[in-house]
């Protein structure tokens, strides 16, 4: 243990005398986070819209259909409770409940019609007013559709008192997910290919360190790395951005720490099959890139498109970004991101057992 922890306090030293490894490591992605920042990129575009069809009919499916061709609205339909808790988190601006006696016919005489609950967000008024603008005229051209002179649906609004997000909120965990990735993924192959090149990790391997304490050591250091990024991101975040982390910062940390574990088992198993230096860079864009777009790191993944959705939903990182976003902004625990977290333990397991497999220090 003793070599391991001095391997490891050397490789921090030499880490900290790399300039190259501290702007990409820590200033680049505080980078992203300030330029992202500034700028807002999350104002009004859409409207959330979550739907509860407690009739289940065909007459409520044709108004679900009728909503869901509205460009301005995204759907998103559940139980009254799950909606309505998403609702107050700020997951949604309006949510709409369809009653069990919903029907698209004019009202039988003496009879009353249906009436729809609309609950509206306080904490995003301008959504909530466009979107209730939407529902009230397709409620409206229902009506008239139908029978011309009356309403044959009632709509009644209710204010519920949510969380207001910023773009920043949504963000800083993205970043936080992108971070523990780079780290991971590009230092080990960089670190790795480049050493073994050039011969360093023969000479080192020539030295009396065993191999399981060097690599050990390399383990350990980028650990302790990933924990400081995530500290430092979190902490300019809630100082320059006002970001307020609602759940457990214990959970946060442990699941970056089970995060920067999943990716350096990623970087190991990629790392296997990188023969040069020059091919480092192609290889690892192809796996890094591709989830800071289908991951949810800057943008919400309601907008993938539909048929890459299947490959969005399983990436390494869209299970590390998901818990990370449901326990900083919503303040879930670890149990109900247990879906996200078996999902790391998985691909950990999926890549752990390829680098054991393949990777090779010479």
């Amino acid at each position: 243990m003793g070599r391991v922890l001095r391997y490891t306090l050397f490789l921090s030293r030499a880490y900290l005398r790399d300039r190259t490894a501290l702007f990409f490591g820590f200033f680049f992605p505080l980078l992203f986070m300030g330029l992202f920042g500034v700028l807002d990129l999350g104002a009004f575009g859409t409207v959330s819209l979550g739907i509860v069809d407690e009739a289940g009919n065909a007459d409520s499916a044709a108004f679900r259909a009728a909503l869901g061709r509205i460009e301005t609205l995204r759907l998103t339909e559940g139980s009254r409770t799950d909606e309505l808790t998403s609702l107050g988190k700020g997951e949604r601006d309006l949510v709409v409940v369809i009653p069990g006696d919903f029907r698209i016919a004019p009202a039988a005489a003496g009879s009353s019609v249906p009436v729809l609950t609309l609950y509206e967000s306080e904490a995003r008024p301008e959504q909530a007013n466009v979107g209730s603008a939407i529902i009230t005229q397709a409620v409206d051209q229902m009506s008239f559709a139908v029978s011309r002179t009356q309403p044959i649906v009632a709509l009644r609004r209710e204010a519920v008192q949510g969380r207001r997000l910023s773009y920043v909120d949504f963000l800083t965990p993205g970043i936080v997910g992108m971070t523990i990735m780079q780290l991971g993924v590009s230092s080990v192959m960089f670190g790795f290919v480049v050493d073994r090149q050039r011969g360093v990790i023969r000479r080192i391997m020539a030295t009396p360190i065993p191999r399981r304490s060097y690599m050990a050591a390399h383990v350990l250091h980028r650990l302790v790395v990933a924990i400081l990024q995530v500290l430092i991101l979190i902490g300019v975040a809630v100082l320059a951005f006002d970001v307020r982390i609602v759940g457990s910062m214990a959970a946060v940390l442990l699941l970056a720490l089970l995060g920067s574990v999943l990716f350096l088992c990623v970087g190991f198993a990629v790392t296997a099959f990188v023969a040069t230096e020059n091919a480092a860079p192609a290889v690892m864009q192809l796996v890094t890139l591709p989830q800071l777009f289908l991951s949810g790191v800057f943008f919400s993944r309601d907008v993938v498109p539909a048929f890459l959705r299947p490959i969005s939903d399983y990436l390494p990182l869209t299970f590390l970004n998901d818990a990370l976003r449901q326990v900083a902004i919503a303040g879930a625990s670890l149990g109900d991101v247990r879906g996200d977290l078996v999902g790391i333990v998985v691909w950990t397991a999926i890549t752990f057992a390829i680098a054991v497999r393949f990777f090779r220090l010479e």
